[in-house]
């Protein structure tokens, strides 16, 4: 009784933490969104007045007319590339220095470019290999806590996927 309620414990750890994943997600990816609406209304301002001053036979002045414009264009671009590598690190992700594609934290080449990536300074490879001796019960056990947990693991992708369509049908029909 007590491996079942660590079992549904750990099931409901694992459904909050994937839950609260998904949340940031579609937060990062509305802050993204919002921040490239601004940046089109910035564009279209930009537009709208060097036209009147065309229009109007005014001088153009690029550093007074653009320069405000395009540091904010500048700090909202900023703002969602830091979202984006946001994001990458949510779905375990990060960016090839070299050709900028997306690929994961433990690969050691950059399978578009075949860039060496950066290995991590905490990631110290073992000399040597470890051996682990236990006993026929305690493999029995390990067999079937593997087997639970595979379970498990099947339950919540099932209940990832699930949670992930229902929110992106309520976030497609806003």
């Amino acid at each position: 009784m007590e491996r079942i309620s660590e079992a549904a414990r750990n099931m409901y750890q694992n459904a909050v933490k994937a839950t609260g994943k998904l949340a940031r997600e579609i937060k990062l990816k509305t802050q993204m969104s919002e921040n490239k609406r601004k940046i089109q209304e910035i564009y279209e301002d930009i537009g709208k007045t060097i036209y009147e001053k065309y229009l109007l036979k005014e001088e153009i002045n690029p550093e007074s007319d653009l320069l405000n414009p395009c540091s904010r264009i500048d700090g909202l671009a900023d703002e969602i590339d830091t979202f984006r590598m946001e994001l990458l690190k949510l779905k375990d992700l990060k960016q090839c220095p070299e050709c900028h594609y997306e690929i994961y934290y433990d690969f050691h080449y950059c399978p578009n470019c075949g860039y060496e990536q950066e290995r991590p300074k905490e990631a110290k490879q073992n000399e040597g290999s470890a051996t682990i001796v236990t006993t026929d019960e305690e493999d029995k056990t390990l067999k079937q806590d593997s087997k639970k947990s595979q379970e498990l693991e099947d339950v919540i992708d099932d209940t990832e996927v699930l949670t992930e369509i229902s929110i992106l049908n309520e976030y497609d029909d806003e």
